[in-house]
């Protein structure tokens, strides 16, 4: 590996040096200078300094009196002067850069004199910016006004009409999978590049925030940049620098504070009653930050410490309103279980008590800031992120025993270095390096089968350890290295790039180690009748571990050039061409049985089949025109094709399930009604508690090798590429009747996705409605092959999004700014990607037709109507020793529902999954269901009750009463608009301390401040997108709820009214 990665590292420093990213962590000024009567003026000289800093960036004005100046820090203030013999100079103060733009500042010379011209400029987003596609640039000003209480970038990306976060954190932009985003801080990957985070970023598996807010100085959000260096993602780009030093000390010590009095005590629950209070909770968080100069001028320093303790009383335990699970019931299954294992020998020491969830994390930083010279500066920035939370814990749908519950624990260590050079006036460099260490690990309790039985109430029961989690561990490494070179000639400035990343991954995921035993309702389980077995081993006659963790390595390399040339004062045009190849530096296993089948079927796929390294193209162009030279109107836009990655786990899957490392076995018993005993091929299945016997449930297996039933096998396509998107971006900004307009449209085309085919099935030629005799339902049946599974990655190019939104924003003068913007999104797509296992990324992509071609439909992730509103008001007084500032702002967010999919709680079509979507069959069809007994009675339940149930069910249903006769299409229908207001106040008081002004501000937050008013409002549903009430196996369906039954729950936490108090200390 070593030398692997020795190999790597001096190919791309060669390919640095020979051409001389997608990281952009500075910002740019330029301009064009003249005199009075609009000539050039050649030879001015232009000086840039960040005034804290006392940082120097200079320029000369070239033939054509322009001048750009890169690589300089972003945010401020600046003070530019530009001079020239003979004239008067001009001095521009508190000039602001946004990070990864280009400020325009055009200067207009007069004849000599012996007074300065003085200029107050202020750099700004929208109208006045550089920008050509969608971004939004916050500053960290603007970000501590956001009403927040976790302090995490979604809350600041919130604001962009593009994005959708949820409440969780997770961030999906114009409809597509978070998966897809980039986000970097400081020029590092800090999104969960293998891809198993719900918040898409580093840490995200333990609730833990990637980064302290309290450091990041400027952000900028991206959806389609046609800026070449920017690349990396198909979704999202978010982009972030963290404060420097300066040459006077600066920090700050703050704390968050949040117990049960500040948060909601009730709202009303989907069956209307009131919810009950929370218990003992608290959320609170301890920070300090301290910069200042180590040699004046020269050489800064920046380091922070942030400490969270979150923990919160879990709602949904036994007996608990909130919860769908009948706790009595559970309570005997539960006792039932302890008492059969210790019929085998099995101790299981297990509770349904009411966990606390909690989350803890401890963040560290340094950094520092070097100006070796005027023409040279370097940066250099290390962080520690360390965490853990307690996952798998009970919902309103699920109760869970403390046994299913784990820790999770997380550590994410980042080092970035960063060196800014100026060779002369007209060339620029910026080198970028950085490397980041991740530590993922799952810590559950004593090793024991897990068991799911459905229908436990109107919910499901879990004990047993979480299947996923028996064998966890994750261990990545990242490596990026970028260069930047720009030439400044004429009115063209052009840049040759290069961005390179190596990844090296060590995955130990063995699901299903300890057994898993599903059970369809609470009669089978006290039967005995099995409804799913499943078991997965690492196979110590091959690996001598039976802890096996896959090992791989990939790479990816990327060269880019581009010119942005000022056609016009009043036009410029982006146009760049950027090449990636991936780069995949193992091949999977040999399994020689596979491969031989596999050429025996004509599937041309073996599990030794190393993906191709070839060139992914994207060419972009873009354009700004100013439509008048005030610049208040605006057109821009552009086209171009957009590479990202895919989530690492989906290959590493190809690594982990080849067939020969490790044994992986489901299967579905039959009952023989006759010994009263669950089956498989004639042998006997029974629950086996020792978590360390469960292979006597496996078919028998030469040495070595498993049989081909217990094997799960994962290919690549041979041409499987990385994922690619086409966008096409047009705006218009108009600032008039002093409201600034921005209306934008995107249209997105995929042309490279991932979607799972199952080469196991093949179709039988029959429709379910012709196997069981009935007039409806017409789905093609399938028939399961000698594996497992075979799951095949490949590509497609289906799907598409169209986002339109109008924003308007005014800033009155008395202290008022008020904000309002309108989003409408339409993403379709052909697999969402929801899981990281290819199993299941196949299984549970719903359909009604084929499996292995399932129909273009909308995207889990797409939000229909989206509005913002927002206002702020600022007053107070300044004096040069002291003020008192007061901060009030509110702000509206109303959001379609999210998207559903409604799905038949067993396989219906023969292929060995649950992906079969629901056929809402009318009255007169559910008549004919019963008719030909195919409602299976239960005890609490009779064939008669179900179907009538059903019948009522399925009439008051939103989307389903509309759509009788008709299947369910995949996350068609949209949970109710969910209006939310949100509160921020702060006062902040400025006082003299020697010289300096000190700051002591206080700050309350609310969320969610509707349900503080009315307890039925601001409710929102819980994050599940995906229902399965009804029962299905075997030609017998099983409706086991009321018909006045509702299938969703609100989310316990967000409905309620939460609030923070902050207090921070500044100097």
């Amino acid at each position: 590996m070593v030398k692997r990665m020795r190999s790597f590292l001096s190919a791309v420093m060669l390919m640095i040096a020979v051409t001389v990213s997608a990281q952009v962590t500075t910002a740019s000024l330029s301009g064009k200078v003249t005199d009075e009567n609009k000539e050039a003026i050649i030879g001015a000289t232009v000086q840039a300094i960040h005034v804290p800093s006392g940082t120097h960036y200079g320029a000369i004005t070239n033939t054509e009196g322009r001048y750009t100046i890169q690589g300089m820090r972003a945010g401020g203030p600046y003070k530019v002067e530009i001079s020239y013999i003979g004239y008067q100079s001009e001095v521009f103060s508190d000039v602001q850069l946004s990070l990864g733009e280009t400020l325009p500042l055009n200067a207009t010379m007069k004849e000599s004199s012996e007074v300065l011209g003085e200029v107050t400029v202020v750099g700004k987003a929208g109208v006045d910016a550089n920008k050509t596609g969608a971004a939004m640039y916050l500053s960290s000003e603007k970000m501590a006004e956001l009403p927040s209480l976790n302090h995490n970038v979604s809350d600041v990306v919130r604001m962009s009409p593009q994005v959708r976060v949820t409440d969780a954190g997770a961030m999906y932009f114009a409809g597509a999978n978070n998966r897809y985003n980039s986000f970097q801080i400081d020029g590092a990957m800090n999104n969960d590049v293998f891809g198993l985070t719900s918040n898409g970023s580093n840490g995200g598996q333990a609730g833990v925030n990637p980064v302290s807010m309290e450091t990041i100085d400027q952000i900028q959000v991206s959806v389609a940049p046609f800026d070449v260096r920017q690349s990396g993602f198909t979704g999202g780009s978010i982009n972030a620098v963290t404060k420097s030093g300066t040459n006077e000390f600066h920090g700050s010590a703050y704390g968050y504070f949040q117990n049960y009095n500040l948060i909601g005590s009730k709202y009303k629950m989907v069956n209307g009653n009131d919810s009950e209070a929370l218990g003992s909770q608290h959320d609170n968080t301890y920070g300090i930050t301290l910069g200042g100069p180590i040699i004046k001028d020269k050489l800064f320093f920046f380091a922070n410490y942030e400490n969270t303790d979150k923990a919160l009383t879990n709602v949904y335990g036994k007996g608990a309103s909130a919860s769908n699970v009948d706790g009595d019931v559970a309570q005997k299954i539960l006792d039932k279980v302890i008492a059969d294992a210790a019929a085998q020998g099995v101790t299981y020491n297990a509770s349904l008590g009411n966990a606390s969830d909690y989350t803890k994390s401890n963040k560290l930083g340094l950094k520092l800031d070097w100006n070796i010279n005027q023409k040279h500066h370097a940066s250099f920035r290390w962080s520690l992120v360390d965490g853990k939370s307690l996952n798998s814990t009970s919902s309103a749908s699920s109760l869970v025993a403390n046994s299913y519950s784990y820790d999770f624990k997380t550590k994410t260590n980042t080092l970035t270095f960063e060196l800014q050079s100026r060779f002369n006036e007209n060339i620029n460099n910026e080198f970028h390096a950085s490397y980041v260490r991740v530590r993922d690990q799952r810590d559950p309790s004593s090793p024991f089968p897990m068991i799911q039985i459905g229908n436990v109430g109107d919910g499901t029961l879990y004990l047993g350890n979480e299947r996923s989690s028996m064998a966890n561990k994750l261990d990545q490494d990242i490596y990026s290295i970028t260069d930047n070179l720009t030439w400044y000639m004429g009115n063209h400035t052009l840049t040759a790039g290069t961005h390179n990343e190596l990844y090296t991954f060590e995955n130990l995921f063995i699901q299903d180690a300890y057994g898993t035993y599903i059970y369809s309702n609470v009669d089978d389980f006290y039967a005995g009748k099995v409804n799913r077995f499943r078991y997965g081993q690492a196979n110590t006659d091959v690996t001598g571990d039976p802890r096996w963790a896959a090992k791989f390595s990939a790479g990816q390399l990327g060269f880019y050039v581009q010119d942005k040339w000022n056609v016009t004062d009043n036009f410029d045009l982006t146009y760049g061409l950027r090449m990636d190849m991936p780069l995949f530096l193992d091949t999977p296993v040999e399994n020689e049985g596979f491969n031989a089948d596999a050429a025996a079927n004509g599937w041309d796929v073996k599990t030794n089949q190393k993906l191709s390294s070839s060139p992914m193209w994207s060419p972009r162009v873009g354009f700004r025109w100013n439509l008048d030279a005030k610049r208040n109107y605006v057109l821009r836009g552009g086209l171009g094709v957009f590479t990202g990655r895919v989530p690492f786990v989906w290959l590493s899957n190809n690594f982990s399930n080849t067939g020969i490392q490790t044994t992986s076995y489901s299967v579905y018993p039959t009952w023989n009604a006759q010994t009263g005993t669950s089956q498989v091929n004639g042998k006997d299945l029974q629950i086996i508690y020792n978590p360390n016997g469960q292979s006597v449930n496996l078919p028998a297996s030469s040495a070595g090798t498993p049989s081909k039933s217990a094997q799960t096998v994962n290919v690549f396509d041979k041409d499987f590429k990385f994922a690619q998107t086409l966008r096409a971006n047009l705006a218009f900004d108009a600032r008039f009747a002093g409201i600034k307009w921005t209306f934008e449209g995107l249209y997105a085309k995929t042309l490279n996705d991932m979607m799972v085919e199952n080469l196991n099935i093949s179709a039988t030629g029959k429709t379910f409605a012709e196997q069981y005799g009935l007039s409806f339902d017409n789905r093609p049946m399938y028939s399961k092959g000698d594996y497992s599974g075979i799951y095949k990655l490949v590509n497609t190019d289906g799907g598409y999004t169209w986002n339109l939104s109008a924003k308007a924003e005014k800033n009155f003068d008395f202290g008022l700014d008020m904000m309002a913007s309108y989003t409408y999104t339409n993403s379709k797509t052909i697999n969402n990607g929801t899981s990281s296992v290819a199993a299941s990324n196949w299984q549970y992509n719903y359909t009604h037709g084929d499996p292995n071609h399932p129909e273009l439909s909308t995207s889990a992730f797409n939000t229909p109507h989206q509005v913002m509103v927002s206002a702020y008001y600022h007053f107070g007084k300044t004096t040069e020793r002291h003020s008192d500032v007061t901060t009030i702002g509110l702000i509206y967010q109303g959001t379609s529902g999210t998207p559903y999919t409604v799905y038949m709680n067993g396989d219906m079509n023969g292929d060995n999954g649950y992906n079969d979507l629901l056929f809402i069959p009318t009255d007169a069809q559910v008549d004919e269901m019963l008719a030909k007994g195919m409602f299976k009675a239960t005890t609490a339940y009779t064939a008669e009750q179900q179907a009538a149930n059903y019948k009522q069910w399925l009439g008051n249903e939103n989307y389903m009463k509309d759509h009788r006769g008709e299947y369910f299409e995949r996350y068609e229908a949209n949970q109710n608009f969910v209006h939310r207001f949100d509160f921020h106040a702060d006062r902040k008081f400025g006082f003299m301390v020697g010289k300096r002004m000190n700051y002591i501000q206080i700050a309350f937050d609310m969320l969610n401040v509707g349900n503080f008013f009315n307890t039925k409002w601001g409710r929102t549903y819980s994050t599940t997108s995906y229902y399965s009430p009804v029962t299905y196996s075997k030609g017998q369906y099983q409706f086991l709820h009321n018909g006045d039954f509702d299938m969703r729950s609100y989310s316990d936490f967000y409905s309620r009214w939460r609030a923070q108090i902050s207090l921070k200390y500044s100097f």
